[in-house]
């Protein structure tokens, strides 16, 4: 989520310029959440084919590009589709991820989901990053007729890579003794994300440090996760929204990536640990034990309520004390196949089987 990644090798081999539009307007809410990671993503991919990222709806554009499910989102789909430019939609959101993230969204939910079941069928074509999540949406209740791909968000592993070195300055940036355990998490505070569960096991855990990077807007907390961030143990510590070079430093530095999230489309936080060789535990929601299965490229805990906190503990302490397969040569491989340079690829033959072409601008 907290990424600015460097843009891949740039070819224009064999292919025509293109403006594709990438619109700012309410997109700049989404900055510090993974729609905006993703959003980032999509430009470096976009300028690496050769293509020219326009953000004003006013210049001449050949596509269009949306990813956030906020009212100008309509808007823009109408302007380009009054324009006869291809419209693609990315279906981050879900109902089922909408959910237990801030106050009064449980009930929000079904109207969230009727929302930005609009917002998909605005599109020629609909992009979501992974199966797991096409096949939510593609449930009558969205009702998308239009074609539906699977494009990963993709990682720069290029800059999010293993350095050993890294050890040692998180734990003086920390102010920690060199050989002090460090778990890390990261993500905005919600009970989706797994916030609770997280706290509790820190609890647990007193000889441990854990660490999660990211923030809610306070106004947005629900009152669990606040009760929880106010009671939190001493050896949970939140230094809030940090920069990419310092999220790298801490994948890379500490001994877990402890994700507990109960919902994801696809988490470019995991990713990025993955990338960076971080050992990972994560909750085993459908989509990872599909996706990235227990004890092949992640390892996972089941459940949830009561027990749950209990068994991330043993697992944890078991991964911890090296008792688990070291999974992260394997995490790693599965981020590079994941690489910006090869969602390029794949975006450049979305946009061959959507019709996107060049259009000459009229003269003035």
């Amino acid at each position: 989520m907290l990424m600015r990644s460097r843009a891949p090798r740039r070819s224009t081999r064999g292919t025509r310029q293109l403006r594709v539009l990438m619109p700012r307007g309410l997109a700049g809410l989404a900055r510090e959440s993974g729609i905006g990671a993703a959003m980032r993503h999509q430009e470096t991919v976009v300028r690496s084919l050769g293509h020219q990222v326009v953000t004003n709806p006013l210049h001449p554009f050949d596509v269009v590009h949306l990813n956030t499910p906020f009212p100008d989102t309509a808007v823009l789909a109408r302007w380009a589709r009054l324009r006869r430019r291809p419209v693609l939609v990315w279906a981050h959101s879900t109902e089922d991820d909408f959910r237990d993230s801030f106050p009064g969204s449980n009930r929000l939910a079904p109207l969230f989901r009727r929302w930005i079941a609009h917002l998909y069928r605005r599109g020629d074509a609909v992009i979501t990053p992974s199966s797991y999540s096409r096949e939510l949406v593609s449930a009558p209740k969205y009702g998308v007729r239009r074609p539906i791909h699977v494009l990963s968000n993709g990682i720069d592993t290029d800059f999010f890579r293993p350095d050993p070195t890294a050890r040692g300055r998180l734990r003086e940036q920390l102010g920690l003794a060199p050989h002090a355990r460090v778990v890390i998490s990261v993500g905005m505070q919600l009970v989706r994300k797994g916030i609770l569960d997280w706290v509790e096991v820190a609890r647990r855990m007193p000889e441990v440090t854990f660490v999660w990077y990211g923030r809610t807007d306070a106004r947005l907390l629900t009152s669990d996760v606040e009760r929880a961030l106010a009671s939190a143990p001493r050896n949970a510590i939140f230094p809030g929204y940090i920069r990419s070079e310092q999220l790298r430093e801490a994948y890379c530095g500490a001994d877990a990536f402890c994700f507990l999230t109960k919902e994801e489309t696809e988490g470019i936080v995991l990713l990025e640990a993955l990338a960076c060789g971080a050992p990972a535990l994560v909750r085993a929601i459908p989509l990872y034990r599909e996706q990235l299965p227990d004890g092949v490229l992640t390892h996972q805990v089941g459940g949830d309520g009561p027990e749950f906190a209990g068994e991330v503990v043993r697992r944890l302490t078991d991964l911890l004390e090296g008792r688990l397969p070291d999974l992260t040569g394997a995490g790693r491989s599965a981020a590079e196949a994941l690489d910006l340079r090869v969602i390029a690829a794949q975006l450049a033959e979305i946009y061959q089987l959507a019709g996107v072409r060049p259009h000459r601008t009229a003269p003035r």
